[in-house]
Order: structure tokens, then C-alpha cells, then sequence
């Protein structure tokens, strides 16, 4: 797909969502005349044999979509052998393309300096610190929007993915956690009431015995 296929979502942006790396070989999704190496995040059918192993697609899907929209496709995905091929062509049809920092930056690079000199707006959703290193120096410019998230890996916390994935998508309950407002509020002191010592020059026992 060259740049002057690019589409844009019904809004007149186009969005790319950059995480770090591609998956391992076997959970790979490759598609030809994709726009960039292969379309990030995007799990094979083959591999996509629960929703646990869907667990990074669905956090960035729900970013994308928003929750109830993700669990309608997570839904035909798993019931149908074309459902990668399916969410890669809606979220073109839309504007949005998905890509990784280390196998695209050069492309990333090429499509905002055309997009640019065209007035054409984006918007950029950079997942993980790689992405967001190299890309966050687009922040300055008028006619791009940067976001910033963690990596959606399967090793970071629910948590901090709840307001993005249906809650009964996977097969156990999210932890709850106090808010850290509750803890400052309720638990945290207000100030620490330190007893000085009789002498400020007295050995501990410990220093003592290294003497």
C-alpha cells in the first residue's frame, strides 16, 4: 500500500498505534501490501486458541475501540479462520494501522513527512518506552497528536488496562486494588515524629564492631 492509499478514519484522521516488536514466528499475523512490515499486535488464527493468548490485541483493541466494540470482535475472531484478516481490514477501512518501532520507524518517518506536507492530521498511540523514545519528538508538531500508554504485554498489571477491556473477557475477575488517593487520604502520615537522638555522634552496635 503506498501513502497515497492511506485512508483516514470519518474524524479526517489517520491513527497509527506503534508498539516495540513483532510476536515470536508462531503467533505471527503476516498480510502482503500491508502498509508497514506486518500489522502489529494482530495474533494468527492458528495461535488464537483462548483469549489469554489474545491478551495484548485485546488491551490494544480496547484503546482503539473502546470496550464494547472489542468484545464484538474478539467474538468473531474466535469464530471464524479469517477473524485476523477481518480486524486488519476494518481498522483500515477506518484509518487506523498498526505498527512496531523496530521494524518500522523508517516507514513511520516517511508517511508523517508526506502526511505532513499534504496537511493531512494524524494521530499516534506510542505503546512502550522504545516507541515512545523514538516517536514522542512529533508531539511538537501542529498537525500530529501524540499519546502515550504502557506496552499492552501480558506481563504488565490488568490494572492499569481495566477502563479499556471487558470486564468477562478472560476467564477470572480483575483485582481490585485500593486508589492511591485512598491510601494518601487514609493511610499515609502526615508527619513523622522523630525523636532525637541524646547524642547525634553515638555508635550503633554494628559500627562498634567494625571498629
Amino acid at each position: 500500500m503506498s501513502n497515497e492509499q492511506l485512508q483516514t478514519g470519518k474524524d479526517g484522521y489517520i491513527r497509527i498505534v506503534v508498539g516495540q516488536s513483532s510476536y515470536k514466528d508462531d503467533k505471527r499475523y503476516d498480510q502482503e501490501d500491508y502498509l508497514f512490515t506486518r500489522p502489529a499486535f494482530i495474533v494468527s488464527n492458528e495461535a488464537a486458541t483462548n483469549n489469554k493468548n489474545l491478551k495484548t490485541l485485546i488491551r490494544v483493541l480496547g484503546m482503539i475501540l473502546g470496550k464494547d466494540q472489542v468484545e464484538k470482535c474478539i467474538n468473531y475472531y474466535n469464530s471464524t479462520t479469517d477473524g485476523a484478516r477481518k480486524i486488519v481490514a476494518d481498522l483500515t477501512s477506518n484509518g487506523i494501522y498498526l505498527a512496531n518501532i523496530k521494524d518500522d520507524k523508517k516507514e513511520i518517518d516517511k508517511i508523517i513527512s508526506c502526511i505532513e506536507e499534504k496537511d493531512t492530521k494524524i494521530k499516534l498511540l506510542l505503546l512502550g518506552s522504545k516507541a515512545i523514545d523514538a516517536l514522542n519528538k512529533y508531539s511538537k508538531n501542529e498537525n500530529i497528536e501524540v499519546y502515550t500508554y504502557l506496552h499492552p504485554s501480558p506481563r504488565i498489571t490488568d490494572l492499569v488496562f481495566k477502563e479499556f477491556v471487558p470486564d468477562k473477557i478472560f476467564d477470572y475477575k480483575f483485582r481490585e486494588y485500593s486508589t492511591p488517593k485512598e491510601i494518601k487520604k487514609d493511610f499515609t502520615i502526615k508527619e513523622l515524629n522523630v525523636e532525637p537522638s541524646a547524642e547525634n555522634n553515638t555508635q550503633t552496635d554494628i559500627e562498634s564492631q567494625l571498629l
